[in-house]
C-alpha cells in the first residue's frame, strides 16, 4: 500500500494518530454486591492483555473502576471521573471488557457514543469485537447496546415473577417487619416467615401503650429510657433509638393483625440516576393473604387502635379512614443540614406557624436520647447568621481574598484553554498535512472513490477543528470582570 494511503487508512483511528503523552483508559464495572471484588481484577487484566497486544503500554494505562452500581444509571463516580478526562483530551482510547460494562441503558448509551464521537475517542469493547473508531461502528454498537437494555428489562421480568411466586406460597419476598423472622424453608425454595417471640412481646407493648392513651413520642421514650432495642439496632447501619415516627408506621402495619400485602408498589428508577421514586401498583396486581398464624395484635386491639388513629386524622387533616402514612412535602431552609446540636446531630425544624418554627435536636425530641431541650427560632437564626455572613464578605479584606482567589482559578482555566488550543492546533495541522497529501495522490491519478471519501472526511475535521479554535480563542480573550472592594 502506498504511503499516503496508509495515512488515510490512519485517519480513520483518531487513537492512532494521537500524541504520546495521551493515556489509555480501562474502565471496568460490577452491578451487585453479592458479586466478587475479583471481578474487576479480572476486568482489568484482560483489557491490559488486549492494549499489550496491540503494541502499546498497557502499564501506563489509567483504571476507572465503579464496584456494586448498577449500569442502568450514568452517577457512577469512576465513570463521570473518566468522561471529565475525555472532554479534557487526556483520554486516547477507552478499553472495558464488553459493552454493558459502559451502560445498559439504551438512551444513555446513545449519548455516550455522541460525546466520545464528538471528543474522538474510540470505545472498545475486548469481549464485543466492537471499535467505535472503525467505519460503520454505530450499528453494531447500538445493536449491542439495545441487547444490554432488553437485557435488565428481561433480567426485571423474570424477579419479579419469582417474588410473585413466592409470595403465594407464603414465603418472605425481602426484609419483614420488627417482630418476625425467616429461616430457610425445608424444601430449599425460599425463606419461611415466623414470629420473633422476642420482638412480638414489644410490639404487643406498643399496641396496649397506646390504646391506654399513650402518644408516639411517649412510648419512643419509654422504650429508649428502658434500653430496648429499636429496628435496625443490629443492622450495619445501626440505630440512635427509638423514634415517634416508627411507632406510628408500626401502629398502621396490617401485617401485625394476619394481613399480608406484596406488590402494592413498584420502585422506578429516575432516568439518568440511580434514585428511585415509588409508585403504586394497579389494585389486579395486588396479592393479599391473610395468615393467622403470623397474627400477633388480637383483632379487638387492632381495631381499637385503629379507631383512635382515625379520629387523630380527622382532627388534624379532615380524613380518616387511611391506613398508610402520607408523605409530606418537605419545604427548604437555608440552614438546613448546617446546624449541629453538641451531641453531633444535624438539627430538625418542628413547629407547623413562622414563630413556633424551631431548630431542635430530633434525639431529644423524637427519641429524648440528649439532654439538650433547647429550640432555636428559625427566622431569627436564618436572619442572625445570614446577616453576620453578609457582613464577613463585604470587609475589604473577604473582597481582597475572593479577588485574589478568582484571579488564580482564571489564571488556571486560562492555562488549561491554551493548552487545548496548542493540542487542537496540532492536530489541525496533522489533519491538513494528511489533506494535502491526498489531493496530491488525486492529482497523479487514483481517483478512486475510497481516496475521495477519505478525503471528504478529512475535510469536514479539519472544519470541526478550526470552529473549536475560534471558539477557544474567544474565550481566551474574553474579559473577567473581578468584584470590586466595598466602597468607604
Amino acid at each position: 500500500m502506498p504511503a499516503i494511503l496508509r495515512l488515510a487508512v490512519a485517519s480513520e483511528q483518531p487513537w492512532a494518530s494521537a500524541t504520546s503523552s495521551l493515556r489509555f483508559a480501562i474502565y471496568a464495572r460490577y452491578s451487585s454486591t453479592k458479586q466478587q471484588e475479583t471481578s474487576i481484577e479480572d476486568q482489568v487484566r484482560r483489557c491490559r492483555d488486549y492494549i499489550q497486544r496491540s503494541g502499546e503500554d498497557a502499564s501506563a494505562a489509567r483504571v476507572f473502576s465503579d464496584s456494586a452500581i448498577s449500569g442502568a444509571s450514568l452517577e457512577r463516580p469512576d465513570f463521570e471521573s473518566m468522561m471529565r478526562e475525555v472532554a479534557a483530551g487526556r483520554i486516547k482510547a477507552i478499553v472495558t471488557e464488553d459493552m454493558s460494562r459502559i451502560s445498559r441503558d439504551f438512551a444513555d448509551s446513545a449519548l455516550i457514543f455522541k460525546k466520545l464521537q464528538y471528543a474522538q475517542v474510540p470505545l472498545i469493547g475486548v469481549a464485543d469485537g466492537i471499535d467505535t473508531g472503525q467505519k460503520n461502528s454505530k450499528l453494531s454498537f447500538t445493536f449491542k447496546s439495545l441487547l444490554s437494555d432488553l437485557y435488565l428489562d428481561d433480567l426485571r421480568d423474570k424477579t419479579l415473577r419469582g417474588l410473585k411466586g413466592r409470595a403465594l406460597a407464603g414465603r418472605a419476598t425481602g426484609n419483614v417487619p420488627y417482630g418476625y423472622m425467616t429461616s430457610p424453608a425445608a424444601d430449599g425454595l425460599g425463606a419461611e416467615i415466623r414470629i420473633d417471640d422476642e420482638f412480638a412481646t414489644i410490639v404487643r407493648r406498643i399496641f396496649q401503650l397506646f390504646e391506654n392513651g399513650h402518644t408516639y413520642k411517649g412510648i419512643a421514650m419509654r422504650f429508649n429510657r428502658e434500653g430496648i432495642p429499636a429496628p435496625r439496632a443490629k443492622t450495619k447501619h445501626g440505630s440512635r433509638g427509638w423514634p415517634h415516627t416508627t411507632i406510628r408506621s408500626m401502629l398502621l402495619n396490617e401485617r401485625y393483625v394476619g394481613v399480608w400485602t406484596y406488590n402494592e408498589r413498584e420502585w422506578v428508577k429516575r432516568p439518568g440516576t440511580n434514585k428511585r421514586t415509588p409508585r403504586s401498583r394497579d389494585a389486579s396486581e395486588i396479592i393479599r393473604r391473610v395468615r393467622p398464624d403470623l397474627r400477633i395484635i388480637e383483632e379487638s386491639t387492632w381495631k381499637v387502635v385503629q379507631a383512635r388513629l382515625d379520629k387523630s386524622r380527622r382532627r388534624y387533616t379532615g380524613k380518616a379512614g387511611r391506613r398508610t402514612a402520607s408523605v409530606a412535602s418537605r419545604a427548604v431552609y437555608p440552614l438546613s443540614g448546617l446546624l449541629r446540636c453538641p451531641c453531633g446531630v444535624s438539627l430538625t425544624i418542628y413547629g407547623g406557624t413562622k414563630s413556633s418554627k424551631r431548630y431542635r435536636c430530633p434525639d431529644n425530641y423524637k427519641r429524648g436520647t440528649c439532654d439538650n431541650a433547647l429550640g432555636l427560632r428559625e427566622d431569627i437564626a436564618r436572619k442572625v447568621i445570614l446577616e453576620g455572613v453578609r457582613s464577613r464578605l463585604l470587609r475589604p479584606t473577604a473582597v481582597e481574598f475572593i479577588r485574589s482567589e478568582l484571579a488564580r482559578l482564571l489564571g488556571a482555566a486560562n492555562r488549561d484553554v491554551d493548552t487545548e488550543l496548542t493540542r487542537r492546533r496540532k492536530l489541525l495541522s496533522r489533519t491538513e498535512g494528511k489533506i494535502g497529501g491526498l489531493i496530491e495522490f488525486i492529482a497523479t491519478g487514483d481517483k478512486s472513490e475510497y481516496v475521495v471519501t477519505s478525503l471528504r472526511d478529512l475535510e469536514a475535521l479539519a472544519k470541526t477543528e478550526q470552529a473549536a479554535i475560534k471558539s477557544l480563542e474567544r474565550q481566551a480573550t474574553k474579559p473577567v470582570a473581578l468584584p470590586s472592594p466595598p466602597l468607604p
